[in-house]
């Protein structure tokens, strides 16, 4: 399933209300007077730090799958 597909999947389950506001939000992202790209370049020291930190975590059994943090948005957001 492609990223489109999935997108119209949960918009086509979304009550009414969430979708309107997603239309909303949408809108909002297209209309604003915003840079086209909101995060600063990082450099190649800042990338490794965070993938050490990162790597780090999952050896000490802080990570989570991608299933759970999906699943944990999808809570968080109302599509599940």
């Amino acid at each position: 399933m492609s990223t489109i597909e999935a997108t119209v999947s949960m918009l086509e389950v979304m009550p009414e209300d969430a979708r309107l506001k997603v239309m909303e939000y949408t809108r909002e992202l297209f209309t604003a007077r915003k840079p086209a790209n909101p995060f600063v370049p990082l450099t190649q020291e800042q990338i490794l730090a965070d993938l050490e930190k990162s790597h780090q975590q999952i050896i000490e059994g802080k990570g989570i799958s991608m299933r759970e943090a999906m699943d944990d948005l999808g809570r968080k957001y109302g599509f599940i």
